[in-house]
């Protein structure tokens, strides 16, 4: 889920959008309007790469990138593309384990290979892109295995990367978001170490469908509430997973003693509210968070960061979100009682 997958023909004249997100859209929605219905699940796979390609920028000079494979236990092993940034100041760099979105079913790490590059640069980081398995063909916990399986790896085998081991964070957009906070409660709940902190991008968390954003925005442009539906029972088996936390991170019942967050939203999105409630209930649990809500961005606004200078904006708060977590900042002020205020 991460704002290609699903297109609707949703009429966003009315909606309060930046001039360049409303063009993005627009491009958007006419590919996806020539497209037949229905389409099969590697149809949308190649109709969602080729989308990503159109609007995939050329990698930023200082990046050094490689594929290796990182050996799981279940399966074989799992594609990683590790960007490197070369501003790097010391033998050893900070680190981010980054999952792409797609709905756990499309996407892959040539999809997000440009944000994946950028975000390495602008944080002066290692960056480890998984390549997990999609769903429906893999469901649930094939896709969190695999993430849980690399920053495993990293984190036993940080000379492998040139990484700093005290200083990884974990991040992903839409489903990927879900990944990474997976990651961090089943470190905590089994007691292992954990990432330094958690990077969150306009993160799907629930498979109910049932906060008001799914209603107030349930036709938004570029993701609909029907879509995350969709895409939720591919990954869940039709709902047989929907309440594990390890899937569906809003179900944990207890969120303390996690790492720092930054949560990034949108407001014209259904599953803005996804971030949101976990963003209350990390401070409500004593958890350092900080959340920012782009109010006039849709889902996937990364992919039009380079048409609208508000994606740019929140691309570059992104980044520097990244930074102070690797830096270990607060993430945000404790004492004001009002995420939102």
């Amino acid at each position: 889920m991460d704002g290609t997958e699903n297109v609707s023909a949703y009429d966003a004249d009315g909606l309060d959008l930046c001039a360049g997100m409303r063009r993005f859209i627009s491009e958007v929605d006419d590919v996806y309007a020539a497209l037949p219905e229905n389409q099969t699940i590697a149809d949308q796979r190649r109709t969602y790469l080729r989308m990503a390609r159109k609007y995939t920028r050329q990698r930023p000079a200082g990046i050094t990138v490689r594929d290796v494979m990182v050996p799981a236990a279940s399966h074989g092993p799992i594609r990683v593309r590790v960007y490197q940034s070369d501003r790097r100041s010391a033998d050893l760099s900070p680190g981010i384990v980054f999952m792409h979105g797609g709905g756990f079913a499309l996407g892959s790490i040539e999809s997000h290979d440009c944000v994946a590059a950028e975000l390495a640069l602008a944080s002066s980081s290692v960056v480890l892109s998984v390549d997990y398995r999609l769903a429906p063909e893999h469901p649930f916990p094939a896709a969190f295995e695999d993430a849980n399986a690399v920053w495993q790896f990293a984190l036993a085998n940080p000379e492998r990367f040139g990484l700093d081991p005290d200083r990884i964070i974990v991040a992903g957009d839409s489903a990927g978001a879900a990944l990474a906070a997976a990651i961090c409660l089943d470190a905590r709940d089994k007691d292992r170490a954990m990432p330094r902190g958690q990077l969150l991008i306009y993160p799907v968390l629930t498979a109910r469908g049932d906060l008001p954003s799914y209603e107030e925005q349930a036709d938004a442009p570029m993701l609909t509430a029907h879509a995350l539906e969709y895409f939720w029972d591919l990954y869940t088996e039709a709902g047989k997973h929907a309440d594990n936390p390890l899937a569906a991170p809003l179900m944990a019942t207890d969120l303390s003693d996690l790492p720092d967050c930054f949560i990034a939203t949108a407001n014209h999105d259904p599953c803005r509210d996804d971030g949101v409630t976990f963003a209350r209930r990390l401070q409500e649990a004593g958890v350092r968070v900080d959340l920012r809500c782009a109010p006039k961005l849709t889902h996937g606004y990364l992919r039009a960061r380079a048409m609208s200078p508000a994606a740019a904006t929140e691309f570059a708060a992104i980044c520097e979100a990244a930074r102070g977590l690797l830096r270990d900042e607060s993430a945000a002020a404790q004492d004001d009682g009002d995420l939102l205020a």
